[in-house]
């Protein structure tokens, strides 16, 4: 081997000993590929990062000359026109997820970019799948639904894609189903088992039928994965009535206190199966401070908060966290650590899946196989350790503060509290508050029973605090009942609406107020019984509303000084 350049990146590589071998076998095969490695900086870079990280396509690469082509042009798509047969169907996809994972491995393309070039590559897989039907794919009466990280658009390198089949006739789509299954197991391994009735169900069902099971038998875990389920092929309009079905059962049943307590279980046992195998602090994916942990308490405020704010409905993990930080759902300072978090472990899941190109979310063992993935990462041997102990030490640290941000959202009270509200209250379908929705007698019955006198004043102060499309009067709308019994524990449960309305005028200050509420249900009490026993403080607080927040703390008002509330 000769060239400087060529040398110099293989010894700054992740693993030189590796790299120097494959290149001397591409050099066997292609006696040019030397000088052209040293002369062309993007391919000697793109080469020596994936055969660095990946032995599966450092395999790849020796094998098929079109490889290096790829790496010498990662901005053009490797042609589908060779895919005509389903071995050619398979070598495109090595091809382009080679070309995904040097984009990725350079540097060209984030955590999104990636994960959606790969599920962009499964869809065109099914896609060409598909179009070798008989009837084609539009006529074929059968839709194909991408589910988990394929619906979102966030794939792994290694995952299956799981999917689920409606179809028009379930007799012809099952036989449609399975022709489109042989195809798509040549290039990945594919899971039907999300499913209704799971392994035991019918693979193909007709869109009433999956609206019978969604209305009759769904489990919470069901409609939790609904948040990702998108049509990719076949027969468009079936796969958008499919989805269009989905989204409004998932949006319009009430998340109730038993699904909360569901998806806490199914999380804990989860947890406690991996701690049994003795893999809590090795598990990327499933262990503490780990991308479920991200994943669950994001998709757990979806389905608690996505029926009334339709801004946080996207099954793209990143994109609904980002909505859930603005929204304020998840404090500004969590959702960027989360985010931060999120970015590091599935790199860290990209990279253990790219060296064999196998479903891996466990560390290594040892000590070798970590430094190699370390150096992957970026690390190197430094004064304060070795690149293996450097990127554990960091890793450890984002695993922590993922896991202290995951007990926070998922077991906050304020869920517990929302869900305990009766669903009669809930809000309807055009933004009115379940006061409103009621008779002006039975409004009038109930805040009797709350304790209220003044009938007509507080149904107006109800409707000024929940009224409006906005988040902050959303929440307003669900915390309803709860607000209208803490104030009935006051002196003066009259006045203290009436001092709510207050502090709540104006957008910015109810968007605080809302906020205040969410973070800490126990201020909220406390707010209630202080606005319903002291104009005073009530004024006190209208102008200086950031001692709300301290109403939350541990001594509660208490923990200020008395001539602050004075």
């Amino acid at each position: 081997m000769s060239g400087k350049r060529l040398r110099e990146a293989i010894e700054r590589s992740a693993a030189p000993a590796g790299v120097a071998v494959a290149v001397d076998r591409l050099a066997e095969r292609d006696p040019n590929l030397v000088d052209r490695l040293e002369g062309d900086a993007a391919l000697r870079s793109a080469l020596v990062a994936v055969v660095a990280a990946s032995r599966s396509l450092a395999e790849l690469c020796v094998a098929d000359a079109a490889a290096v082509e790829i790496l010498a042009d990662l901005g053009r798509r490797p042609s589908l026109a060779g895919a005509a047969t389903v071995d050619g169907l398979a070598r495109w996809k090595r091809l382009e997820l080679l070309r995904v994972a040097a984009r990725d491995l350079v540097g060209i393309d984030d955590l999104p970019v990636v994960g959606a070039g790969l599920a962009r590559l499964a869809d065109q897989v099914l896609e060409s799948a598909c179009a070798r039907l008989d009837e084609g794919p539009e006529a074929s009466g059968l839709a194909v639904i991408a589910m988990g990280k394929l619906g979102g658009a966030e794939l792994n390198y290694a995952s299956d894609i799981d999917l689920m089949f409606v179809a028009v006739d379930p007799v012809a789509g099952e036989k449609a189903a399975r022709a489109v299954l042989e195809v798509a197991r040549t290039c990945f391994r594919v899971d039907v088992d999300l499913r209704p009735e799971g392994r035991d169900g019918t693979l193909v069902r007709t869109l009433a039928s999956y609206e019978a099971y969604w209305d009759r038998w769904a489990r919470t875990w069901e409609f939790q994965a609904l948040l990702k389920a998108r049509p990719v092929t076949g027969d468009s309009a079936l796969g958008a009535a499919f989805a269009a079905s989905a989204a409004e059962r998932l949006w319009t049943r009430s998340f109730t206190s038993d699904d909360l307590r569901e998806v806490r279980t199914m999380k804990a046992r989860a947890e406690d199966h991996l701690a049994r195998k003795g893999l809590t602090e090795r598990e990327v994916k499933r262990g503490r401070g780990g991308i479920r942990d991200i994943e669950f308490a994001v998709q757990l405020l979806q389905l608690v908060h996505g029926r009334h704010d339709p801004a946080l409905r996207s099954p793209t993990t990143l994109d609904a966290l980002a909505e859930l930080g603005r929204a304020g759902y998840v404090g500004h300072g969590d959702a960027r650590a989360l985010n931060h978090a999120y970015r590091l472990l599935r790199a860290v899941e990209h990279r253990l899946q790219l060296v064999h190109e196998q479903q891996v979310h466990v560390l290594p063992d040892d000590a070798e196989s970590l430094c190699r993935l370390a150096r992957v990462m970026g690390y190197r041997d430094g004064a304060e350790g070795t690149a293996g102990e450097l990127f554990v030490r960091y890793l450890r640290r984002q695993q922590a503060s993922v896991r202290s941000i995951h007990e926070h959202l998922f077991f906050q009270p304020l869920l517990d509290a929302l869900l305990a509200i009766p669903t009669d209250t809930d809000p309807g379908r055009n933004g009115e508050s379940g006061s409103e929705m009621l008779s002006a007698d039975a409004v009038e019955t109930r805040l009797a029973a709350f304790g209220f006198t003044d009938a007509a004043r507080t149904r107006q102060a109800l409707a000024e605090l929940t009224r409006g499309l906005t988040r902050s009067s959303r929440l307003m709308q669900q915390l309803l009942p709860l607000l209208l019994s803490w104030l009935s524990d006051s002196p003066d449960p009259d006045a203290g609406l009436l001092g709510l309305r207050l502090l709540a005028s104006g957008e910015h200050r109810a968007g605080e107020l809302a906020a205040a509420f969410r973070e800490s249900p126990e201020g909220a009490r406390r707010l209630c019984v202080l606005v319903g026993t002291s104009r005073h403080l009530t004024r006190t607080l209208e102008h200086h509303p950031d001692l709300i927040t301290s109403l939350g703390g541990p001594e509660g008002p208490g923990s200020r000084s008395g001539p602050e509330l004075a």
